[in-house]
């Protein structure tokens, strides 16, 4: 990954000459990962409470916003190894880390936009725009930002080692922005925009923490990586379907929950609390996942994954229709099965890219665009729907079932395509009787 490597062609990372097999330490990809989602919980799970109540945007506004940060997000993750690799071509002055600390620093720097806004004009109400600010310059960002920290995590390791070191990065991350939306909790309502003041002093102190890394990710180098069984290619791909299909799911959800929350008297205190159940749920399951490993290689965790988050959102949405004071805890109960089946996909789906990757910036760009699909399709979706409404084309009180049936066509459709990757799966190693077998890295 470093200069002497350029002849002989790209290398995993977008740095020129390799560091070998030597992987970056552990603890600082882990600390980097720890800051860096803290504000991934501020502006990708919490932004709609800041934007609902600072400055008095809609279920409409708050759906396209969610929109734009899907469609950024994409963007930035699908472009930062090409272009990264065409400045290593040209400049061996800049490095893997160089950019990381840079991001670093101007997605803190973007966080305090909003407060300085509202400082100037003394209404925060009339400084929306600078939502919209925040988010179309943080979400491509942040699309890059993580690929680069995925081939710190994942380059120069295999086998034990990237299963252990990717257990734990799931748990770190996720804890840190469980941790964020808990903290901002008591602020939300009364002092919104001083969260985001936390959150940019803390996404700049994340750029002191990529220093320990080395310059460039540890090269994946053959003679290093351990082969994998072939069932991991179908599972990779199918998990592939999911993982968009999962944060679809999350990012219908996402902008609608404020207002859900308020027509059932959940307090502004407790709402980002209750909206957090299913992040509490998915570190449960990504610190069992780390744990134990039976889930390797296994069609199952396909299937526990997909019913989950199914499951859950079915319950989520149909809460509001129940009688009496029970309707809180049926959200809750659907949030917390629709984080189970959020930890499994996304354990699965990183492990799988990170392990035929090879440690490569683009595994991770990958890996992260098609959250951003996820990101962006949710809120296409609720957009869709509130239109409806507002063009008096639908009942507001129908808002939830036009929601549920698109998710329940969209789901259907995907259920579909997994049913038979499974099938084909189980029939190729004779659990089931079919055709002639087919090897299972061409399912």
């Amino acid at each position: 990954m470093q200069t002497e490597a350029r002849a002989a062609g790209p290398v995993p990372g977008f740095g020129v000459v390799p560091r070998g097999g030597t992987p970056a330490p552990l603890w600082a990809v882990q600390a980097l990962a720890f800051l860096g989602s803290m504000g991934t919980g501020v502006v990708t799970n919490g932004v709609f409470f800041l934007s609902k109540h600072a400055c008095g945007f809609s279920e409409g506004e708050n759906f396209a916003l969610g929109l734009l940060m899907g469609v950024t997000y994409i963007a930035g993750a699908t472009a930062v190894g090409p272009a990264l690799r065409r400045i290593a071509a040209r400049s061996s002055a800049v490095s893997t880390r160089g950019v990381l600390v840079s991001l670093s620093l101007l997605m803190g720097l973007t966080a305090f936009v909003p407060p300085l806004a509202a400082w100037w004009t003394g209404d925060a109400a009339r400084v929306g725009w600078s939502m919209w600010l925040v988010v179309g310059l943080y979400s491509p960002m942040s699309g890059a930002f993580w690929p680069l920290i995925e081939s710190y995590l994942s380059g120069g390791r295999s086998g034990a080692g990237l299963r252990r070191a990717i257990g734990q990065f799931n748990i770190v991350w996720a804890f840190a922005v469980l941790a964020s939306l808990w903290a901002m909790s008591p602020l939300v309502r009364e002092y919104p925009l001083v969260i985001l003041v936390g959150f940019g002093v803390v996404q700049l102190l994340s750029a002191a923490a990529a220093w320990p890394l080395g310059s460039e990710p540890g090269a994946h180098l053959p003679e290093l990586h351990q082969p994998h069984p072939a069932v991991y290619v179908p599972l990779l791909t199918t998990f592939r379907l999911l993982l968009p299909t999962s944060y679809y799911v999350v990012s219908v959800w996402s902008p609608y929950v404020p207002t859900l929350l308020d027509r059932l008297g959940v307090g502004g205190a407790w709402q980002t609390g209750v909206a957090a159940t299913w992040m509490l749920t998915r570190f449960g399951v990504f610190v069992a996942m780390e744990r134990w490993h039976g889930w390797h290689g296994r069609w199952w965790a396909v299937i526990v994954g997909a019913g989950a988050v199914v499951g859950g959102i079915a319950l989520a949405l149909v809460a509001p229709s129940v009688r009496g004071g029970g309707a809180v805890a049926v959200v809750v109960a659907g949030l917390a099965v629709l984080g189970v089946g959020m930890g499994v996909i996304y354990a699965a789906a990183l492990y799988y890219a990170m392990e035929l990757g090879k440690g490569e910036v683009e595994a991770g760009g990958a890996h992260e665009a098609l959250i951003g699909v996820g990101f962006a399709g949710g809120p296409a979706t609720g957009l869709l729907a509130t239109g409806l409404v507002e063009w008096g084309l639908i009942a507001e009180g129908k808002l939830n079932l036009i929601i549920l049936g698109t998710l329940s066509a969209s789901l259907s459709v995907i259920g579909i395509l997994v049913a038979r990757r499974v099938w084909l799966s189980a029939r190729a190693a004779g659990i089931v009787p079919g055709a002639p077998e087919r090897a299972a890295d061409e399912l």
